[in-house]
């Protein structure tokens, strides 16, 4: 049919329909702004100091970020030995909390160039048995000498009921060539499900059958793979749908991919909420997850886009939902949150864009004050019988327009300050862009 791309005549069709020829209104390039701060030295983020690590949860879920592989080649270190250094810090740090790597269910994965990828997997398949966790797994701007840094989440109940452990873990980690989803490209289980969460590993326009990246361009690619997420979450549960995301975030390798990103991203979600209403007959919205999409410089096999999604099995018509937004001069914060019915997860979105193109000078300590004041807000409006906590305070800069070690200094004093110790593991991520006129994006997963 019109709009079906066929490959071999077998079953890995992609039906993009409409979604192949984008408007030239969505094709529109973002509108840099070039703004210099204050306090700006251009100080790069010294990842000797990016450790740390969440409290644990009520339900046994806790954040490890900053694990850093640090690479020079003139000091006669070579990038394995790097690597398995990084793992064994990692390992020491678990081991002190009472966690072992087997706990770990979803990781993030930055790397200072994609050139290293066989490298680093070659280490990291030695660190995880046959089910490996989720994976995301992206080229980031890291500073010379830094070969990769490494975030995860860990999951242990200390005690258990009845005999029985709460929550049992499943994993899907489909190694074989199938018609229906790609096979894992590394070391990587494709979902881990705890409870009623789905973990979900980053999906690319992969063919399943070939394992090739489609062609047909950047539109055909973000249907594609996210039609890729959608099999991955109905195949963990047939309850599951993409309207069960509760957070996603979204990797493109050029601004004017972001428009694209939003568009198929709202599209779908618009499908699936009128699949839910012709279900139900309700008038009640499905509140649907939190959206960051964030530009870096290279993908794996040199996609254009990746997805990356944590979904509920939970009612998205009775989620709890709220939004608030706060202007001061030359900037603004705006902040989203997403509960599950259940109770047991959130998501909260804080975003810091510049509103004045001709404010040229502002003081960095401002803004993250109120940022920091206005995610505790948000923090302090979960439900009284939900136990999620703050665990990963996720923070997606521009970078080149910060003093990477004062916002560095600054998010982890405020949080502190805030929350204490409840305060989340602060990951600091630059990146080549983001929408519109945002600065920094903050994503939080609470659980």
């Amino acid at each position: 049919s019109s709009g079906t791309f066929m490959v071999n005549s077998c079953s890995c069709e992609v039906s993009c329909n409409d979604d192949i020829f984008p408007s030239s209104e969505e094709e529109e390039p973002q509108k840099n702004i070039p703004v210099m701060w204050r306090s700006l030295k251009h100080n790069p983020l010294d990842f000797t100091k990016t450790f740390g690590s969440s409290g644990r949860s009520l339900s046994g879920y806790q954040w490890f970020s900053g694990i850093t592989a640090h690479f020079l080649p003139s000091e006669g270190r070579n990038a394995q030995e790097a690597a398995r250094e990084a793992f064994s810090s990692l390992q020491a740090n678990m081991t002190s909390e009472g966690l072992k790597l087997k706990d770990i269910i979803l990781v993030h994965l930055y790397m200072k160039t994609m050139k290293d990828f066989n490298v680093i997997n070659s280490v990291y398949v030695t660190e995880f048995d046959l089910c490996p966790p989720a994976r995301v797994c992206v080229e980031t701007l890291l500073p010379d000498g830094v070969l990769f840094c490494i975030d995860c989440l860990a999951h242990k109940y200390d005690v258990a009921v009845d005999d029985v452990l709460r929550d049992e873990k499943l994993v899907m980690h489909v190694q074989s060539i199938s018609h229906w989803a790609p096979a894992s490209i590394g070391p990587y289980s494709q979902s881990i499900k705890v409870g009623d969460v789905l973990y979900c590993a980053g999906q690319i326009a992969l063919v399943p059958c070939t394992m090739q990246l489609v062609s047909g361009g950047v539109r055909t690619e973000a249907v594609v793979s996210l039609r890729h997420v959608e099999r991955v979450l109905q195949a963990m549960s047939q309850k599951s749908a993409l309207h069960h995301v509760i957070t996603a975030s979204c990797y493109v390798t050029d601004s004017k991919h972001i428009p694209i990103a939003h568009s198929i991203w709202q599209k779908k979600l618009r499908e699936c909420k009128k699949v839910e209403d012709s279900e139900t007959n309700h008038e009640v919205t499905a509140v649907c997850g939190l959206l960051a999409v964030v530009v870096i410089p290279h993908l794996p096999r040199d996609a254009a886009i990746e997805w990356h999604v944590i979904a509920v099995v939970d009612d998205p018509l009775q989620r709890k939902h709220f939004a608030m937004k706060m202007l001061s001069e030359g900037f603004q914060i705006e902040c989203e949150f997403v509960e599950s019915s259940s109770a047991s997860c959130a998501s909260i979105s804080v975003r810091l864009s510049l509103i004045s193109p001709s404010t040229s000078h502002l003081d960095l300590d401002g803004p993250l004050h109120d940022l920091v004041a206005m995610f505790r807000q948000a923090v302090e409006k979960l439900s009284e019988d939900c136990s999620a906590s703050p665990l990963a305070f996720r923070a997606f800069f521009k970078e080149g327009l910060f003093d990477g070690e004062a916002l560095q200094t600054g998010l982890r004093e405020y949080l502190e300050k805030y929350l204490g110790k409840k305060a989340p593991a602060l990951i600091l991520v630059p990146v080549v862009d983001l929408p519109g006129k945002e600065v920094i994006h903050i994503t939080c997963w609470l659980s």
